[in-house]
């Protein structure tokens, strides 16, 4: 067999045995999380000059519509699929999700592949948001899943930076629950959406001209197709070089 690349549907297949073919399956979470894992496998692939084979999302948490969620992601999956051998299966790629410096593997070149796929596909119909902050909630509070949650004095204190950073800019929170949540974060310019649809939302995210994420990987894996300014939360998955970390910018 040839060992030269051979284009199927945006995703090169190396059709020479010698070339290690993997790909990413098995979790059960949400989309961000699922998201995540199947960019760091792509990154990891790239690095190694392994195959990568798209497996796509085939259950997501919280009863979400994981068939709309794979035409919204982009990812071909390959015509001949089933008759590939799979070398390597992982739920996620370790090395690239845990690096201390995860701008080695997601490199510019890499990114523009997953904003390729990403674009590849119609998306919602948005107003783009100056400043997007993500906070997480719903299944994430004081009492649950402490390492992830921050308390709404915290983005009072971040919601000050940026008013005072970007005077003119409107600030969207994207978050679940209801108004009475946060009836105690305030700031000029502010606005909420919560609850509504995964797509619009991760959407919102991936536009905003100013992004401020959660300790999650639905807006870490928006702000990695977010060409614009990042501000990350301190969380496992380490920032990219070119992300500000929003502790520096607030007392």
């Amino acid at each position: 067999m040839s060992s030269k690349p051979v284009l199927f549907s945006h995703i090169y297949i190396l059709m020479s045995n010698t070339y290690t073919t993997y790909t990413i399956a098995g979790k059960v979470d949400g989309f961000g999380s699922q998201y995540q894992a199947i960019m760091s496998g792509i990154a990891y692939c790239k690095f190694y000059n392994y195959n990568y084979i798209h497996t796509p999302f085939k259950r997501l948490s919280h009863s979400v519509n994981f068939k709309s969620l794979n035409n919204f992601i982009g990812i071909p999956i390959v015509l001949n699929q089933n008759e590939i051998k799979i070398d390597i299966t992982e739920p996620f790629s370790n090395e690239v999700h845990y690096s201390e410096n995860p701008s080695i593997y997601y490199t510019k070149e890499l990114i523009e592949i997953l904003k390729k796929y990403y674009y590849s596909t119609p998306k919602p119909q948005i107003q783009n948001p100056d400043i997007a902050i993500h906070i997480r909630r719903g299944d994430v509070s004081i009492n649950k899943y402490q390492g992830r949650y921050n308390p709404n004095s915290y983005y009072n204190k971040i919601i000050h930076f940026l008013n005072t950073t970007y005077p003119q800019f409107n600030i969207t929170i994207f978050s679940e629950g209801s108004l009475v949540d946060f009836e105690d974060i305030i700031g000029k310019n502010l606005s909420f959406k919560l609850n509504e649809n995964i797509e619009e939302t991760f959407h919102s995210l991936v536009s905003a001209k100013v992004l401020i994420t959660a300790r999650s990987s639905f807006s870490y894996s928006a702000a990695l197709l977010n060409s614009n300014e990042i501000y990350y939360l301190d969380f496992w998955h380490k920032p990219l070089n070119n992300w500000k970390n929003i502790k520096d910018y607030i007392d």
